[in-house]
């Protein structure tokens, strides 16, 4: 096992700019040493399934070329987060609730979930705020229940950031206790 090791090992010395050029035309540039050492590792790691050290140049450009296709395709995924993200902040604007809420809740969970987004915003105040299930609310925004849940988990989250960094509390059990009783920002 260490004799293929030691091969691997020779053989990336070898073919380092075989293999970069192999790996630099098929992804970005900032991305080619991140291939590089994680095909090194791998090889490394996996020396002993090298069948025949004769062919070690082949395996170790099949080898990249599964990095390489393991790290275009987390890209591809990141960049699909990432369109969503910016689709959920561009949502995150103030909107307005469709019809008044009681006075009996707390004013700074009520001012702060009118600031979560739209998605987020209307969702909490059919399910948290009025007496919505989960389900009826989904149905009445034409998504799927678990899509609702999701989208209220998330709210919620949202919500507890926006109120931590806002009142310094996480709860509107806690409403009592935070400073804008004092500042008068949410009444």
């Amino acid at each position: 096992m260490k004799a293929l090791r030691t091969a691997v090992a020779e053989a990336l010395r070898t073919h380092r700019a075989e293999l970069e050029a192999f790996v630099g035309a098929r992804v970005p540039a900032s991305d080619v040493e991140d291939v590089m050492q994680v095909a090194a590792v791998r090889a490394l790691e996996r020396a002993e399934s090298l069948h025949d050290p004769a062919r070690v140049r082949a395996w170790l450009f099949r080898l990249h070329r599964n990095v390489v296709v393991d790290a275009v395709r987390s890209s591809k995924s990141r960049d699909r987060l990432g369109e969503r993200a910016q689709r959920e902040l561009a949502a995150n604007e103030p909107v307005e609730w469709p019809k008044p809420l009681t006075d009996d809740l707390c004013g700074c969970s009520i001012a702060q979930a009118r600031l979560v987004g739209e998605g987020y915003a209307s969702i909490l105040e059919m399910v948290d705020f009025g007496d919505a299930t989960v389900a009826e609310a989904s149905a009445k925004l034409g998504i799927s229940a678990n899509n609702g849940a999701v989208r209220l988990h998330r709210a919620r989250r949202a919500l507890r950031k926006r109120m931590l960094e806002h009142c310094g509390v996480t709860s509107v059990r806690e409403c009592a206790e935070c400073r804008c009783v004092d500042d008068g920002c949410c009444a």
